[in-house]
């Protein structure tokens, strides 16, 4: 399938930057930005935003990593769901938002009077999903409460 895109006169400096930037083969790079579009508009219409989170992960010798994803916070970052552990000096910090596919989204920190450490993220199918791991259970069910529950009709 062929498409023609018209460029104004004062554009073209940035068309040919860009093809030899890119070895000629300039359709991937707009269908990568068209997809980004989409995405961004997408998550507009819906009310959610690009999140983006760096951290050093605990679950992965704590080497640094940075993801993103459009999602919407039920308990953000600034604000987290805060679990204090029995008999320890310190207490757990859930972030958790959905994505706009569905999915969830699980961020996690332990604060003591000193740091924070052990950043973790988690990433599930669903909230439900994630309500039935015991790790982050507690923020899970937290989130699908705020959110509310559906209630299921019986037909009985």
């Amino acid at each position: 399938m062929n498409k023609t895109i018209y460029l104004r006169d004062e554009e073209e400096p940035i068309w040919n930057r860009a093809r030899e930037l890119s070895g000629e083969k300039l359709s991937p790079i707009i269908v990568s930005a068209l997809k980004r579009f989409i995405a961004e508009k997408d998550a507009e219409v819906k009310n959610f935003e690009r999140i983006e989170l760096r951290f050093n992960d605990a679950r992965d010798h704590n080497k640094p990593k940075a993801k993103a994803f459009y999602g919407r916070w039920i308990f953000s970052p600034t604000e987290p769901k805060s679990v204090t552990q029995e008999e320890q000096e310190y207490y757990d910090n859930y972030a958790v938002a959905i994505t706009i596919k569905g999915g969830a989204v699980v961020y996690s920190w332990r604060v003591d009077r000193e740091s924070r450490w052990a950043y973790q993220l988690r990433i599930y199918s669903c909230l439900e999903e994630a309500a039935e791991d015991p790790e982050v259970n507690y923020a899970a069910v937290s989130a699908l409460t705020k959110l509310g529950v559906p209630v299921e009709e019986l037909d009985i």
